[in-house]
């Protein structure tokens, strides 16, 4: 087993303060989407995908970290344990978004005479809500249009499913359930799976603990600026693949760019947890709202789009900065509220599901 961990006290802060700082972008970008602002925004669509591409590295990073320092332990994690672990993570919160959006298009649909969304006014068949609930929306459909941020979970779902076969399982086993859940998952989640196993790399190579302050501030640029650089080298690679490939990839039309974010990304982060360990006084200071903000991001994510679509169906949109702020204020106030209701319970829905797929011991026989 590794000696020391990748992720030390002070960059799980710091990259708590990533993973809600990406969560912020996409709200801001998908705002500014829904036409609740109409100013200057120097960003592209794919900017706020790219926050999701953060998701994804820091996604396989911590999960990999959690399976080895589990596996390292006196009782070392099993697929039932791994299973109920992200389960509880993601039912609590996925369901209820679901509810939600299916809410707002409903109240689209009958509150105003023509339905401001498209999806809304035509509806939604039955299909695409089983594809939802099953994480299959991505698979062989592209996108769920009651709520389209949802495209992240439905291929990080197969991506847990994929690591945990590999991992918890061996021999045929492993081959046989690889290739099943392979298929189940489909070509566009597989061809984005290679930037989540970036992550897993990172918590596992011994080279990522290694790296030096002054090369550390470097890697940090470096993943700053593949950020907002990697736009402008992405539209002609995938103008090229759409004209060639003969199914529709949704998302993973980036996934050869989206790569070579993922690895910049890891340099960033490598270079982060040298820049951080001498810093851990100042992250302990900073940890407590940090901490917080990022524990409410997948609230955030899951929630923002149903929102920014019930402001559009309620009221006219703001026009102007400070109107704008207003409806930013209004979400990450209506998803704290969601997580404290949900996400912050993590803890009580695990044990209940434990308690739920732990095999009943037997009755004791009779005397």
């Amino acid at each position: 087993m590794r000696d020391t961990p990748f992720i030390t006290q002070p960059l799980s802060v710091a990259l708590d303060l990533v993973r809600a700082l990406a969560a912020l972008a996409v709200l801001i970008g998908h705002a500014v989407q829904l036409g609740h602002y109409d100013g200057y925004y120097p960003f592209s669509t794919q900017f706020q995908h790219n926050a999701v591409i953060v998701f994804f590295v820091l996604s396989g990073l911590v999960i990999t970290a959690s399976v080895d320092r589990a596996q390292s332990a006196s009782r070392p994690q099993t697929l039932a344990s791994y299973a109920v672990a992200r389960a509880a993570r993601i039912l609590p919160v996925a369901l209820p978004a679901l509810a939600i959006s299916l809410a707002v298009m409903l109240l689209d649909a009958l509150i105003l005479p023509t339905a401001i969304f498209g999806e809304d006014a035509v509806g939604v068949p039955a299909s695409e809500w089983l594809f939802a609930l099953l994480f299959l929306s991505e698979s062989y459909q592209t996108a769920f249009a009651p709520n389209p941020p949802y495209w992240s979970l439905c291929y990080e779902v197969w991506f847990y499913a994929l690591f945990a076969v590999a991992t918890f399982l061996g021999g045929w086993q492993r081959l046989f359930w690889l290739a099943v859940l392979g298929a189940l998952a489909g070509p566009n989640v597989l061809l984005l799976f290679p930037v989540w196993l970036v992550g897993v790399g990172l918590a596992r190579l011994p080279i990522a603990r290694r790296v030096p302050v002054w090369l550390g501030a470097a890697f940090v640029m470096l993943a700053v600026v593949a950020l907002f650089a990697m736009p402008m080298i992405s539209r002609p690679i995938y103008g090229a693949i759409e004209s060639t490939v003969p199914w529709r990839m949704g998302f993973s039309i980036l996934a050869i760019t989206d790569l070579l974010l993922g690895l910049a990304l890891a340099l960033g982060f490598a270079g982060l947890r040298g820049l951080t360990l001498n810093h851990g006084a100042w992250f302990t200071r900073i940890a407590p709202p940090v901490r917080y903000a990022a524990n409410m991001s997948f609230s955030l994510y899951l929630l923002h789009w149903p929102l920014l679509k019930l402001l559009r169906v309620l009221r006219e949109p703001e026009n102007g900065p400070l109107g704008f702020a207003l409806v930013l204020a209004v979400i990450l106030v209506a998803s704290a509220v969601f997580a404290t209701l949900t996400e912050h319970h993590t803890p009580r829905f695990k044990a209940l599901l434990e308690r739920i797929v732990r095999p009943r011991q037997e009755a004791p026989a009779a005397a």
